[in-house]
């Protein structure tokens, strides 16, 4: 949203987003049955394509608009386009229904069930905050229906989304890739770009953060952030590693890499050339 944001802005929204509490029945998931995981599991197709969750509708709503007056009281340059958004929600509860049970849909532009034109890219940096605690939990509910260690995709095995960072785990140096969404982690090839499926990747490092690895991709240009966990004493919270390396990412895009974004759900977000 703004190229301008300091790291410790970040920190203390996302500090903010991560206080606000969701009822174990916030997100309903039913696995679908052991046939269908299997086929889902052998064609790498993600969870989320197989069966969408169920989300309260009024709980949804209710947090939307948390979720807006913390990125107000934060970004307060978005506040307009914030209120044009709360403006322009579905007031019908048939209509609000209709809005929450697409918001989990692959392909549903969800801009269209608005009843007013609102800014794509602040309407995609609300929404996207505001699914993330239901993603989280979706995560954690959803992901051992696949084996995870088997998975071995540069996309979610949950959503379906672009990782947004890796991890050489402690042991003996195995890769997983994270979802920045739903937070799952899982199993993915030593070497090699998860974005465009190039068998060879690059890397570098930066003086002084030896535990840091930058890996891109001479092929699409991406990069991803990697955590070498035999670097540092205990585990990664990778939700707060990538938090709190984005000068990683400053470093990186400044080398002209691209940050490769982790998609949604919401293909609103792709009105706004943000896919």
């Amino acid at each position: 949203m703004n190229s301008n944001i300091t790291p410790q802005v970040l920190v203390d929204f996302y500090s903010k987003l991560s206080q606000l509490s969701l009822p174990e029945e916030s997100i309903i998931f039913a696995p679908p049955g052991p046939q269908m995981i299997s086929y889902g599991q052998e064609n790498k197709i993600p969870l989320l394509n197989i069966c969408s969750p169920q989300v309260d509708t009024n709980f949804f709503f209710i947090l939307l608009e948390k979720v807006g007056e913390i990125i107000i009281t934060h970004y307060p340059y978005l506040e307009k386009e914030c209120r044009q958004i709360f403006s322009a929600l579905p007031t019908d509860i048939s209509d609000r229904e209709l809005f929450v049970a697409n918001v989990f849909k692959p392909g549903v532009n969800l801009l269209t069930l608005l009843k007013n034109d609102v800014s794509p890219e602040a309407f995609g940096f609300l929404m996207t905050h505001a699914v993330k605690p239901l993603m989280r939990q979706l995560g954690k509910i959803a992901a051992p229906a696949y084996d995870l260690e088997e998975w071995m995709k540069g996309s979610c095995p949950v959503c379906g989304g672009r990782p947004s960072l890796s991890l050489l785990e402690k042991e003996v140096g195995k890769r997983y890739l994270y979802c920045g969404l739903c937070e799952v982690k899982w199993r993915f090839q030593r070497l090699g770009c998860p974005y465009c499926a190039n068998p060879e990747s690059q890397f570098f490092r930066v003086e002084g953060e030896e535990k840091y690895r930058i890996y891109y991709c001479e092929n699409c240009s991406g990069y991803i952030k990697t955590i070498d966990e035999r670097k540092m004493e205990g585990t990664a919270d990778l939700f707060w590693e990538d938090i709190n390396t984005v000068h990683l990412d400053i470093l990186a895009l400044r080398e002209g890499y691209i940050n490769i974004q982790p998609e949604l759900p919401l293909s609103a977000l792709k009105q706004n050339g943000t896919d």
